[in-house]
């Protein structure tokens, strides 16, 4: 071991270290070899580090003689209750190498696999890491089923197929939330597409350099209408599909304009499309309205004002019964609709910077609701009379 690799452990075993990178730039240098004695002793330095958050393997050569072998350094890891981020970079031997790629991938797995113990992961990012056998395939699924505290996942430049992705999308479905889903460099197509818009608990995905097509793309816009989370798709150096052709299967299912029901029942979450095309207008025009706001009623009101202008029918509220015994035509509708528009009002107010036009518009819509209650219901308006002599005619006439 080297001067440097010497300095490195020693911080290790003093708790001083944050960040760990195992390969020929760190933990050896050309020309020395690491020994399965300094492996076994920074496991016990990683087993009791306190301070160590971030983990890198990579750019594993012929002078890292990692491999499964060195059982105490597995150990390190996996009694370790610090590392929360993994980083698996350039697994695949040289082309001068005379190391096998297995024994790479297995010291990789492996670590991966050690992780699953404490499963306080919370960043996991592999880069250039093909996974080579069914074999290498299940025992990474396998992982990934187990690292469920995982919030932030990056699998990029790695020859991923749509077959390979399949498992690997069942295995994060069962996670809490993922903020970040980063799968680019890889050939990915539209069956994969239609994979991952099933997942319900991804805020942001990333797709670059894959195969994807107007089908795949019609598949995320398709699960927009059960999908609450999903807030930016990012779709980068993808040639086969033309947004064109698409861009009405996210716009109705961002805003289906079918009915007042239907808007409010429209995706409000998606804030970002990025496809490195132009978009049109509607659709950045819907894009900016669910970004406006975190309070997505606000965002279903401002569609809704925008796309049904003119005034709107109460006539199915004034037979609402809120209660089993009650029938007939009553008011209790009449508070919640003016409710409604005093949000919407506010609602306007900060998307439309407080323009008059918007806002008279609003208050002639009110007075129109209002209106169609009283012409309705008259009798209900009617205040009751003042005068003593028909109450002595009203009284006289009970008795």
């Amino acid at each position: 071991m080297d001067s440097r690799s010497k300095n490195t452990l020693l911080e290790i075993e003093q708790n001083a270290l944050k960040y760990l990178h195992i390969g020929a730039h760190r933990l050896s240098s050309d020309g020395e070899h690491s020994s399965a004695d300094d492996y076994d002793r920074l496991g016990t330095a990683i087993e009791s580090n306190t301070h160590l958050t971030k983990l890198q393997i990579g750019n594993l050569s012929d002078n890292v003689t990692l491999d499964t072998t060195n059982r105490r350094f597995y150990d390190g890891i996996r009694h370790n209750s610090s590392i929360t981020e993994l980083y698996l970079h350039s697994i695949t031997p040289q082309p001068q190498s005379n190391i096998r790629y297995n024994s790479i991938a297995d010291a990789a797995l492996e670590t991966l696999k050690a992780c699953q113990e404490k499963n306080i992961l919370t960043k996991l990012h592999i880069n250039t890491m093909p996974l080579m056998s069914s074999a290498e395939e299940n025992r990474f699924v396998e992982s990934l089923r187990y690292l469920t505290n995982l919030r932030d996942i990056t699998f990029i430049r790695s020859d991923i197929t749509d077959e390979q992705l399949l498992p690997m999308v069942e295995a994060i479905r069962g996670y809490n939330l993922i903020d970040y889903l980063h799968l680019g460099y890889n050939r990915i197509g539209n069956a994969g597409c239609e994979a991952l818009s099933t997942l319900r608990n991804v805020t942001k995905v990333i797709l670059g350099n894959n195969n994807i097509g107007n089908e795949g793309m019609v598949s995320f816009a398709n699960s927009l209408f059960e999908n609450n989370n999903l807030r930016e798709l990012i779709i980068y150096n993808n040639n086969p599909f033309d947004l064109r052709n698409v861009e009405d299967e996210f716009c109705r299912a961002l805003c289906n304009t079918s009915s007042i029901n239907d808007i409010y029942s429209s995706n409000h979450t998606l804030e970002t499309i990025h496809i490195q095309q132009d978009k049109g207008d509607k659709l950045n025009s819907l894009l900016a309205m669910n970004a406006s706001t975190k309070n997505k009623r606000c965002v279903a009101i401002k569609k809704i004002l925008l796309y049904h202008p003119h005034n709107f029918d109460m006539e199915p509220l004034f037979d609402l019964s809120l209660e089993e015994d009650d029938s007939g035509q009553d008011l209790k509708a009449l508070p919640h609709v003016i409710s409604w528009f005093k949000t919407a009002r506010e609602a306007i107010r900060t998307y439309y910077n407080g323009g008059n036009m918007f806002v008279n518009d609003l208050k002639r819509r009110k007075l129109s609701a209002i209106y169609q209650f009283v012409n309705t219901m008259p009798m209900l308006f009617i205040p009751a009379s003042h005068d003593k002599g028909g109450d002595k005619k009203r009284k006289r006439s009970i008795n």
